[in-house]
């Protein structure tokens, strides 16, 4: 395995060079965001095709750091799979006040994750506000599905969860036990509680066979 200050300076880089890609990650999902309350949407319904493009936009950004291949393949892998969930298109499951807020707390910390990001505006909280790199970087985005994972209770499969969880695992694990990023805690505490939530909820409505490309109102 590459050196810690090798890694490190790496993942600095990737996410210098992605600064201007940041802010349409932001944007995608406030509109996003704004789209449900307008028409009246269940987010949670529609979260999953976010999540795939992001965590298949972190796999593309890999390329270039160390262990590059092997991030690449399981996020862009990762991806894919919640891109089926998108397309699958599982019942609206409707999440209570608590786990709303939880899944909320956690999202807003991998939107605004704080490390690596550069001096661009001169004032730290801007910086991180516009170009925190979720979509850049394995731990803020994989942090991002953990917050997903909880909002949409049982609505998606295990062949999404389970790699998912194992990603965030080892992520989160590398992150503070290798390269001693202390942020990465966030992401280890995500996919434990995305785990509990997910065997705690209640189980949801089948998926509706035949009607995978039209939902239904």
């Amino acid at each position: 395995m590459p050196s810690t200050d090798s890694i490190l300076k790496q993942l600095t880089t990737v996410v210098n060079e992605g600064a201007v890609f940041s802010p349409f990650v932001r944007l995608l999902l406030v509109g996003l965001v704004i789209w449900c309350i307008l028409e009246r949407r269940v987010l949670a319904t529609y979260i999953a095709a976010y999540v795939g493009l992001v965590i298949m936009a972190a796999g593309m950004m890999a390329i270039g750091f160390p262990m590059d291949i092997f991030t690449f393949l399981v996020l862009f892998s990762i991806g894919l799979l919640w891109g089926r969930e998108a397309l699958l298109l599982p019942p609206p499951p409707r999440a209570g006040r608590a786990r709303i807020a939880v899944a909320a707390a956690f999202a807003l910390c991998a939107v605004f994750y704080p490390h690596f990001v550069k001096s661009v505006t001169g004032f730290k909280v801007l910086d991180v506000i516009l170009f925190a790199p979720l979509g850049m970087l394995p731990s803020p985005t994989l942090l991002f599905a953990m917050a997903a994972i909880i909002l949409t209770k049982r609505a998606h499969t295990l062949y999404a969860l389970v790699p998912t969880w194992a990603a965030g695992a080892l992520f989160g694990g590398v992150g503070v036990f290798y390269l001693g990023v202390s942020a990465d805690w966030v992401l280890l505490a995500g996919t434990a509680v995305s785990i509990v939530s997910y065997l705690t909820a209640e189980k949801s409505e089948p998926r509706p066979k035949g009607h995978r490309f039209k939902r239904k109102h």
